[in-house]
């Protein structure tokens, strides 16, 4: 597999000339990719998550691994009329470019680790502010040690893949959550692979997988990563049976019949083509055509109530077919199905709101800044905006009362979250698959107080080592 590198900004690779002319590529940095804060909503601007479920870890590295510049995308990058130019006065540096492989440290918390970003608090439990610049405290995603060429040509494509899986994984909990308060049994399938991009779209069904949704419609995602898929039927495939001549019960409970013999055990029916609740289509329909014993389930794709699911659910047991499941699709989300509450439903489909995140539909806000260059540890100060950044190298103590964020090489009670997945002479490290990730996001969220899953306007320990860090990098 190869990756093309060219999936960067423009300013990357200008600001990188610039500092090759003057002899600064091959300087040793540390990167850090974080988000500042938990996201808020568009409309409110109120927070709307409590914590962010980082996933995407897998295709980063799949990133650093594979990424090349080819022979025909140097040509095209040295034709732009700006670029180009730059490119042709330094041919070392494209021939560099032509040869570049990824060579680094990378260190991560675990894909499906619940991360929180908010105000950095001291241990007084005061605001951190030193003469005017106030930071945030986050854990990190990432934090990458390479050279400085690198890590301008891999910032751009790494922020893609977290912002938008973990967007989507963040949401998909949410859903997942809710439906799991009702009780045991209720699924959550991921049925948005039309409301995205194609490529988009198996990311956010592994995201929201990993998340804990317990299948996606999405065939690309079963054989790539070996997600569960599912599927029932839809309109199109019940219209297409019509006839010339034949009433539409009769071709739709034909349908049904052929579909049935074809799958007898997995036989989800659509039943809200016509008439759900018909004397001779819908779920009558579907009864009839398995021999009066049910489907193994039916779906409903409109008109979404509970009064909806309770008739459904009470039609079925009279006509004998109390073991047929329930499914409804069609503009759920977490509040869809707070709203059905008890109703009688088994299974959730959720399409557009959890792969486009409509209450925050701007990734997570994660972003990339140098936290050390030539071995100095440096920040970015951003007085009085907010944005300043945390200097040094990280990690972070996950303790029940709160994550505390403090230097790399402290010690402190609690769990460290960062740990080795790409080292200098050994090259990426095996590292878990997304079903194991699966597992460990369902484990560490159910290891959260009920105040950690709550969205909140969230704040972050800092060790006082950190602190006194960050006061001589503001004043140094």
């Amino acid at each position: 597999m190869t990756l093309r590198a060219t999936g960067v900004d423009l300013y990357q690779l200008t600001s990188l000339v610039t500092h090759h002319a003057a002899g600064r590529s091959g300087d040793r940095v540390v990167m850090t990719f974080f988000s500042r804060r938990l996201p808020r909503s568009t409309a409110t601007d109120e927070p709307v998550r409590a914590f962010l479920l980082w996933c995407g870890l897998e295709r980063c590295l799949d990133h650093l691994e594979h990424a090349r510049f080819g022979d025909e995308e140097l040509e095209r990058l040295q034709g732009h009329p700006m670029l180009g130019p730059a490119l042709k006065a330094h041919p070392d540096l494209v021939e560099r470019l032509r040869s570049w492989r990824f060579a680094g440290a990378v260190r991560a918390p675990r894909e499906g680790t619940p991360l929180v970003a908010g105000a950095a608090i001291r241990g007084d439990g005061q605001r951190l502010e030193v003469d005017g610049v106030r930071p945030s405290a986050y854990g990190p995603y990432l934090e990458i040690e390479t050279d400085l060429l690198t890590a301008k040509l891999i910032e751009t494509p790494l922020l893609s893949w977290i912002n938008h899986q973990t967007m989507v994984a963040s949401k998909a909990v949410l859903v997942v959550e809710a439906a799991r308060a009702l009780g045991p049994g209720r699924s959550v399938l991921e049925f948005g692979t039309r409301r995205t991009h194609p490529e988009a779209a198996v990311e956010a069904a592994r995201a929201a997988y990993l998340a804990g949704a317990a299948a996606t419609s999405n065939v690309e995602a079963h054989v790539r990563y070996g997600i569960p898929v599912q599927g029932t039927m839809d309109h199109f495939a019940i219209q297409a049976w019509e006839q010339p001549g034949v009433p539409r019960h009769e071709t739709e409970e034909s349908f049904f019949r052929a579909f049935h013999r074809t799958f007898p055990d997995a036989d989800v029916l659509l039943v809200d083509t016509y008439d759900t609740f018909g004397e001779q289509t819908g779920i009558r329909a579907a009864v009839r055509a398995t021999g009066g014993v049910g489907p193994a389930g039916i779906r409903i794709d409109s008109s979404i109530s509970v009064e909806t699911v309770r008739r459904a659910r009470a039609l079925l047991d009279e006509l004998g077919a109390r073991h047929t499941r329930i499914y409804v699709s069609g503009g759920m989300d977490e509040h869809a199905i707070r709203d059905l509450g008890d109703a009688p439903v088994d299974g959730y489909g959720i399409g557009e709101r959890i792969v486009t995140s409509p209450d925050a539909p701007v990734g997570v806000g994660a972003v990339a800044k140098l936290s050390e260059v030539r071995g100095q540890p440096t920040m970015k100060l951003s007085r009085g905006s907010g944005k300043a950044t945390l200097p040094g190298r990280l990690q972070v103590w996950r303790r029940p009362e709160g994550d505390l964020v403090g230097r790399a090489d402290e010690e402190h009670e609690g769990v460290p979250l960062l740990e080795p997945v790409w080292c200098w002479n050994r090259g990426r490290l095996p590292g878990p698959d997304v079903h194991a990730a699966r597992a460990h996001a369902s484990a560490s969220i159910a290891a959260l107080t009920p105040e950690q899953r709550e969205p909140r306007e969230a704040t972050v320990a800092v060790s006082d080592a950190l602190a006194d860090l960050v006061e001589r990098c503001v004043r140094g």
